[in-house]
């Protein structure tokens, strides 16, 4: 719970931060760090996230680690896809998940300039 606290926290931090980006740059890395840091305040993500440091993993690998029905997992894991978090990989009729550590590592670098 109080990472959420954090994470809103930030997140307020961060919107108000906009009103004050000198150029459009600025304000792109605003956008993206914003809709990093909703794409993480759900603590099922955060779990997801957790879980896939490990390596790659489908939904039926998921599901029992984080507590949650397939559906759930789904619909949680699109929204960490959309947020660019995620790269998939199709293994026959499997779907597998993985973190893009490119990806992460542009959020982390975006994050630490907005937060300075």
């Amino acid at each position: 719970m109080k990472y959420i606290i954090l994470i809103h926290i930030r997140m307020y931090y961060i919107m108000e931060f906009t009103c004050c980006a000198k150029n459009s740059s600025e304000n792109e890395n605003v956008s993206k760090t914003y809709a990093f840091l909703r794409a993480i305040s759900d603590p099922n993500r955060l779990k997801i996230l957790c879980v896939l440091q490990g390596g790659s993993k489908c939904v039926c690998e998921i599901v029992p680690v984080v507590g949650i029905s397939d559906k759930l997992a789904s619909h949680h894991l699109k929204q960490l896809k959309d947020t660019g978090l995620l790269i998939e990989k199709r293994e026959g009729k499997f779907i597998r998940y993985g973190l893009d550590k490119k990806v992460i590592k542009e959020y982390k670098k975006i994050f630490n300039q907005v937060i300075k």
